[in-house]
């Protein structure tokens, strides 16, 4: 499998530096007219379908608009889920995590306040992540920069943890997969 990940033009709470947690918050306007431009990379490249969590379906369907092609959304490719802290500071809510980093090194089902714990992400968003890297095909998945981080950094507690080198939107990232992950 040959796994394209774009991740989604900012929302409004990006434009705030604010996080976005399971919710679906509205794209900025200006935002989607630079993704599309960066979607036409992508043209030709194979890809067979768009792939995005249901959060996520407002930039899902404009990919898919932009490619021609069908679009899946899922529950399970859902982001990490900031629970109370959605719409916090993203400062506060990386300090936060980097606390919780240190608990999950001892107990990995610790969640954050009324959200995702390591182990409830990783056996819904990494589990998912794997099948479809193990089936065939040229797919775009759609997601938050939070996530892609989490991918890169070989699906960890330190990838959820925001660090001061964010994920640029403007990147395209390429994953292929030949054994096991």
């Amino acid at each position: 499998m040959i796994l394209y990940i774009l991740p989604t033009p900012m929302n409004k709470l990006d434009l705030k530096e604010r996080v976005s947690g399971w919710r679906h918050v509205p794209l900025e306007r200006k935002a989607k007219e630079a993704w599309r431009v960066l979607l036409a990379q992508l043209k030709e490249k194979g890809i067979e379908r768009v792939l995005a969590s249901d959060l996520d379906q407002e930039a899902a369907n404009i990919a898919g608009n932009e490619l021609h092609l069908p679009v899946k959304t899922e529950y399970e490719l859902r982001r990490f889920n900031f629970g109370r802290h959605h719409a916090s500071k993203l400062d506060s809510v990386a300090d936060i995590l980097g606390k919780l980093e240190k608990r999950w090194a001892e107990n990995p089902d610790i969640p954050m306040k009324s959200g995702d714990s390591l182990t409830s992400f990783t056996k819904r968003f990494a589990r998912r992540i794997n099948m479809l890297l193990s089936s065939g095909g040229t797919a775009l998945l759609v997601t938050d920069p939070h996530t892609v981080a989490f991918i890169r950094g070989g699906m960890d507690a330190h990838s959820i943890v925001p660090n001061g080198d964010p994920i640029k939107r403007e990147k395209i990232f390429k994953v292929s997969y030949a054994g096991t992950v």
